[in-house]
């Protein structure tokens, strides 16, 4: 009900936009390369454009609400699991729920959800084969494990775990060793969507050494993945994200909850908490030292362990209380929106940069990243709208890679004008060259050339640094060349 109530309505921009566009398109791969291609997400979000209800856009958000409801689910009967108390499971399920990022990429068209069911799921499957100690359970844990590579290559970060745990019962005893061949078939059973990609690649030609880089970091991301200078500037952002994502007194019980995970009150979750206690360092460590610009969002699965060990922490600090604790601390995991409210506000008088470098029509930067929910948010879809009776006939449009989301959306679906050129064009590579000054001749001359944002970055250079911009709606119109001596715009 909280995610379907608060999930964005329509076309969006960004990544989020560039997943609506690819679900259109029913492109599995994108192009960013195979790490980034997400396709587990992607039949999912082709799956739902059946729902017999809403358009295109909406049934693709719809997939990470659903998603993220199912982790909360999933969560709360985990903590039930672990812990004595029903309450205690409630503040750890409340606490996840409402945490920002996480909310967040419940309301957006993401893949990251959909990781967390799956993270979560193997949780659950852990925690059954602590309980019972049936094999079964164990080799479904492979599957959805290869399922979430299928989805999204966090999900590889919690192999060596499962591995080593396979080991250690194969030392112990014996007849646990056949478990290893089976595990491995059936995570490739579950990675085989990711997998088959992979082989697609490889058999097409493509360089073994290209294809495993693209597989394993993207077309980009190398780098990041490989960083290993952690500064004072990574972890002051890690704390201020995850501050942003449990604002409330009930986060100090997870303090409690880091040593539940290590001395269990319950016998025989000792495998189980142990497991939790070492995934939870593996990515709070992966998001510390990846340094890219949206770093925050892979701190996601990270936000769900905390939640996990704030509900462990909570099963103890109640033991013993009455029941005005109780309330109070269930009262306090649901603080957080209340906080959340008025920060926009806060962050606008107090003068704080959120390291936006532009504002974008019908987009307020304070409250569409500082609020959590998107409940009601057409600005994309009222900018492409804006921009399709704006433009006159024969119009050449510069965009870039947020802004023009939206329009290739309503292109998909045949509700943008023919007679207009857009940049990028739909299907373009993400990484496609500016255009240049022979390309944009003709529009040039007949001042039919229009850009979204004149910004370094957003715009190309020899523009910026030799045209003058004209205020056309919410576009600039590219004018004549700038007079000797006139300041340009270099990047």
């Amino acid at each position: 009900m909280l995610y379907v109530a608060t999930v964005a309505p329509g076309p969006l921009w960004q990544d989020n936009g560039l997943a609506q566009v690819r679900t259109l398109r029913h492109d599995l791969y994108g192009g960013l390369g195979l790490a980034l291609s997400h396709p587990l997400y992607y039949l999912i979000t082709i799956a739902f454009q059946k729902l017999p209800f809403a358009e295109s856009a909406y049934k693709t958000n719809l997939v990470a609400s659903v998603c993220g409801a199912l982790t909360v689910a999933n969560v709360y009967l985990l903590l039930r699991l672990l812990t004595t108390r029903r309450t205690a499971a409630v503040v750890g399920t409340i606490s996840l729920a409402v945490a920002h990022t996480f909310w967040q990429h419940s309301a957006l068209a993401e893949v990251y959800t959909v990781s967390t069911a799956l993270l979560t799921a193997e949780l659950l499957c852990l925690v059954q084969y602590a309980r019972y100690r049936k094999s079964a359970w164990l080799l479904t844990l492979f599957v959805l494990n290869g399922l979430g590579v299928s989805n999204h290559m966090l999900a590889a970060l919690h192999l060596p775990v499962w591995i080593v745990l396979l080991v250690w019962l194969a030392c112990r005893q014996r007849r646990n060793a056949v478990l290893l061949p089976a595990a491995a078939v059936l995570w490739v059973v579950g990675a085989g969507i990711y997998l088959s990609m992979i082989a697609h690649a490889l058999a097409a030609g493509q360089p073994c050494g290209a294809v495993l880089r693209s597989a394993l970091f993207g077309d980009q991301y190398a780098g990041n993945v490989l960083n290993v200078h952690i500064g004072a500037g990574l972890i002051g952002r890690t704390l201020l994200y995850l501050g942003l994502n449990f604002p409330t007194p009930v986060a100090l019980l997870a303090l409690l909850g880091l040593g539940a995970l290590w001395r269990p009150a319950a016998a025989g979750q000792q495998i189980a908490t142990r497991a939790i206690g070492a995934l939870l360092v593996i990515h709070l460590l992966w998001g510390l030292h990846y340094n890219v610009p949206d770093q925050y969002t892979f701190f996601i699965p990270a936000i769900v362990l905390i939640a996990i060990a704030i509900g462990l922490g909570a099963d103890r600090f109640l033991a013993g209380r009455g029941r005005g604790w109780t309330v109070a601390a269930i009262a306090l995991a649901a603080l957080p929106p209340l906080v959340y409210l008025p920060l926009p506000r806060i962050a606008r008088a107090a003068g704080i940069s959120l390291g936006v470098r532009r504002e974008i029509p019908y987009r307020d930067t304070y409250s569409y990243f500082l609020w959590p929910w998107k409940a009601g948010d057409q600005g994309p879809l009222r900018f492409a709208t804006e921009v399709r009776r704006t433009l006159p006939d024969g119009a050449v449009l510069i965009a870039d890679g947020t802004t023009v989301r939206p329009i290739h959306y309503l292109m998909e679906l045949g509700r943008w004008r023919r007679d207009v050129f857009i940049w990028p064009p739909l299907g373009a590579a993400n990484d496609a060259p500016w255009p240049t000054v022979m390309d944009l001749a003709g529009p040039l001359q007949l001042g039919r050339l229009y850009v979204i944002s004149p910004v370094p970055g957003y715009c190309p250079p020899w523009l910026l640094e030799h045209y003058t911009f004209e205020p056309a709606g919410v576009l600039y119109r590219v004018g004549g060349l700038r007079q000797p001596g006139e300041p340009g715009t270099r990047p």
